[in-house]
């Protein structure tokens, strides 16, 4: 089942929020001034940042990634204690086994608010084909700019373009269900 990109926005949108909020940090980091920002609104699309142009490629590079290393950080951490109960009161193996049995959680309703906020801001991590076709200027297509940058960024842009495209197939949920399920799995290994 397809649906349009906008109402997934909408239903999600404290992760478009984080993830303009992560190019605004980035571009504060750098030292790029910031020209304009829309953090949520009900079209396409639905945030973005507007900042002078980076000057050094790794600015760009560094820019445009930065919603990943945000939203994931901070997803996984909103997710983290929710999904460690969740897991312990079996209801991901319910799920798999088609009884669901989220009666026994103690607070329930705040807990899975709390999961759709960790979920939708994952669900934003992935940066936009706006972001590569940014990195594509600045670096790709930009001749002052090294060999050796534009072999390191262009791996960068193909998986942002996968990420676009992925989506559609809802590679971006299933990003986001992978860390909220397995990732407390894979800690407990360790501890």
């Amino acid at each position: 089942m397809i649906i349009p990109g906008i109402v997934i926005s909408v239903l999600t949108f404290p992760g478009v929020i984080v993830h303009e909020i992560a190019h605004r940090l980035f571009c504060r980091l750098m030292n790029i001034p910031v020209y304009e920002v829309k953090y949520f609104q009900f079209q396409n699309p639905c945030g973005y940042v507007i900042h002078e142009p980076c000057v050094s490629p790794w600015h760009s590079l560094i820019i445009s990634v930065g919603p990943f290393i945000v939203n994931t950080l901070l997803g996984a951490i909103i997710l983290f204690p929710v999904s460690i109960e969740m897991s312990a009161f079996g209801v991901f193996d319910g799920i798999r086994n088609g009884n669901i049995g989220l009666g026994s959680i103690p607070f329930l309703p705040v807990k899975l608010i709390v999961y759709w906020l960790g979920i939708s801001i994952l669900m934003h991590a992935f940066p936009s084909v706006g972001d590569a076709s940014a990195l594509v200027a600045g670096i790709i297509k930009n001749k002052s700019v090294n060999i050796f940058m534009k072999i390191l960024t262009a791996p960068v842009i193909g998986l942002i373009y996968i990420g676009a495209v992925g989506s559609i197939a809802w590679l971006d949920l299933g990003y986001a269900m992978a860390l909220a399920i397995f990732l407390p799995k894979i800690i407990a290994l360790f501890i």
